[in-house]
């Protein structure tokens, strides 16, 4: 069974990933959930040029501290963390 997306008023809502997950054996990943390749972070093997995962946290965040705000607004535009 295929997860399909619904229109509710002006606004479509996609199958959410769990969803998807149900209705095994998935064929096509959605593109809403596909980066294009532009996007794709190159990865190298040598530990000098290899990104770091982004660390958040949560108890500074919510503290207020400014610069861990930074950190989660970048990882969240760079990782596409919570989509």
């Amino acid at each position: 069974m295929e997860a399909k997306a619904t229109v509710i008023g002006n606004s479509l809502v996609e199958p959410s990933i769990l969803e998807l997950a149900n209705n095994l054996p998935l064929t096509t990943v959605p593109p809403r959930y596909v980066r294009p390749e532009i996007d794709h972070p190159l990865i190298r093997n040598d530990d000098s040029s290899a990104q770091q995962l982004p660390v958040i946290d949560m108890h500074t965040l919510l503290s207020g501290d400014d610069s861990e705000l930074e950190k989660l607004d970048h990882a969240c535009k760079e990782w596409g963390f919570f989509q």
